[in-house]
């Protein structure tokens, strides 16, 4: 037998044997398929076909190395093979290797570049690496080849919400939607684009309509109460929680928002242990915890115990938990309280019931430690029971003295504090802050004395008021203690929920606070009192971003009480 004959014999049995492993891999048994390809290999090592289908049969078994090797090989062997640095590309997405997965897609559609697979995962590579505008130019390179890819336009949304904008975001699911009506991820990513854009009640027809394609999801049921919470249908938004919930007991960021929901209804027994999910949550980011004594939740007897509080969230809730300190101390706790530098000189009187240590000095040996927004779990607080005796903070009479000299004789009948935008680092600041624009019409009311309390960034903002209209002394408002000394010479303070709030409701000053829809849960829900601060009074929004309204009630009020 002459030798061309054996081997054309050979390769008819490697082709007949190639074609049995493509039909068990069609049928799912992927091992009799990978048997026969490793048996081709055997006896032709460099055969092409039987080392893509292995490759592919290692990715579909989440055998993700054994693949990329696979297709190294048949790179080895064909440089310009077009599959293969595509497919290898997506083995390198999955093992979470984007700029290597990005190359390997640049590779193949150099060879092949109207390949819209290739450009639709070249895309999501560069989303993967945070690139996402170059990922929009990807996903609208893929449509130009492929307009009905409903992957690519659900997959552009994407990379439009990461890029904030959601109004192009929002036209591009809606166009995947209507390639795919079906297309549970679109309706969801199109619910958190229309919650984004303000719009709650559409964002939660479209989460139900995601839901009765799959109602398992318990992302849906989760961002469902969300969109419910806005819209301050707290008890609704808790049932969509205790779904999600059911599904996924321990889902750190439902139980979180469905403590805001307790809490904002004033169920705070069910409340305050939600509440202390937002370790775990997702969405929230504590201050570094510097302790890991155990925590005291009021479980155990503190008198003659060092109990470390931690100033875990910003200024305003350090201020509003402070009451709690002495009612520690009264009950035979040695506490060491934790504070920011900017409440130093401010809370020095606290030395009376517990040491004090800034946020930057080592913390002194203590047994065992709680957050300070943990102290109405641990002292089981109630809407009845807040220890709300005001005032429990007080300005430093020498600083009140010299802010009444600077600020001379009252130019009208009171003198009115305002503070218009809190920090910009609070995720909910674009709804909460007012702007200083809204407020003109207050100036508008005669007899009255304008003082801005605002510091920061937005202080700048008087610059575009005429002069005097407002007199702006943010340039000494360098701590706390300055800024309650300011307070205690005004005869009311004016202020959206920022910090200024909690200080002048401590110190007992006559206080309106402006609230956007759905306020935070610390203002409950359809009350203009709070239970925290006897001496506040609440202005709502009636719906999502009515200042005007806001404003127009506050002038009416001014008026009145002149």
């Amino acid at each position: 037998q002459r030798p061309e004959r054996g081997m054309a014999k050979r390769d008819r049995s490697l082709a007949e044997a190639m074609r049995q492993a493509a039909l068990c891999y069609r049928r799912g048994e992927w091992l009799s398929a990978e048997g026969i390809c490793q048996y081709v290999l055997e006896a032709s090592p460099d055969h092409l076909e039987a080392l893509h289908l292995l490759a592919e049969i290692c990715f579909m078994q989440g055998r993700q190395a054994e693949a990329l090797a696979a297709y190294d090989r048949v790179l080895a062997l064909r440089p310009k093979d077009a599959d293969a640095h595509y497919n290898r590309g997506v083995v390198l997405s999955t093992l979470g290797r984007h700029a290597a997965a990005l190359e390997s897609f640049d590779a193949g559609l150099a060879l092949r570049p109207r390949e819209a697979a290739a450009l639709l995962n070249r895309g999501n590579a560069l989303q993967a690496l945070g690139r996402h505008a170059e990922a929009v130019q990807g996903f609208d390179a893929a449509l130009a080849v492929e307009p009905q890819n409903a992957d690519a336009r659900y997959n552009r949304g994407n990379a439009l919400h990461a890029l904030g904008r959601d109004a192009e975001a929002l036209a591009s699911y809606e166009r995947a939607l209507a390639l795919r009506p079906g297309h549970v991820e679109a309706l969801l990513n199109r619910g958190k684009v229309l919650a984004a854009l303000g719009r709650h009640a559409e964002a939660i027809e479209s989460y139900d309509s995601a839901l009765r394609h799959d109602p398992g999801r318990v992302d849906v049921h989760y961002n469902r109460g969300n969109a419910l919470r806005a819209l301050e249908r707290d008890a609704e938004a808790m049932a969509s929680y205790d779904r999600a919930l059911a599904l996924e007991p321990d889902h750190a960021d439902a139980h979180w928002n469905r403590a805001w929901a307790l809490l904002s209804l004033g169920d705070c027994e069910r409340g305050w242990p939600e509440y202390e999910w937002r370790w775990k949550s997702t969405e929230w980011i504590p201050l570094p915890r510097r302790s890991s004594a155990a925590r005291w939740l009021g479980d155990c007897d503190p008198a003659g115990r060092t109990i470390f509080l931690q100033a875990e969230q910003g200024a305003g809730d350090t201020l509003q938990f402070l009451r709690y300190v002495p009612l520690l101390a009264g009950r035979g706790a040695n506490v060491v309280l934790e504070l920011p530098r900017s409440l130093a000189r401010l809370c020095a009187g606290y030395r009376e019931w517990a040491r004090l240590v800034l946020e930057d000095e080592p913390v002194p040996p203590h047994d065992l430690q709680c957050a300070m927004a943990s102290l109405p779990l641990a002292f089981r607080t109630t809407l009845e029971t807040i220890p709300a005796r005001v005032p429990y903070l007080a300005a430093d009479p020498a600083l009140a003295d010299a802010w009444k000299a600077r600020l001379g004789p009252p130019a009208g009948a009171r003198r009115v504090g305002l503070a218009w935008a809190g920090s910009p680092r609070q995720k909910s600041e674009p709804r909460r802050g007012i702007g200083l624009e809204p407020c003109l019409p207050l100036f508008e009311v005669p007899g009255l004395e304008w003082v801005s309390l605002q510091v920061g960034e937005r202080a700048a903002d008087l610059a575009r008021l005429p002069a005097g209209a407002v007199k702006d002394v943010s340039a000494q408002l360098d701590d706390f203690a300055q800024t309650a000394a300011l307070v205690a010479n005004l005869d009311l303070v004016i202020t959206t929920d920022t910090s200024v709030a909690h200080l002048a409701g401590a110190m007992g000053k006559p206080l309106w606070i402006l609230l956007m829809h759905a306020a935070d849960w610390r203002w409950l829900r359809g009350r203009d009192d709070s239970p925290w601060y006897p001496g506040a009074r609440l202005f709502r929004q009636a719906n999502p971003g009515d200042w005007a309204g806001v404003i127009a009630r506050v002038k009416a009020q001014l008026v009145r009480s002149q």
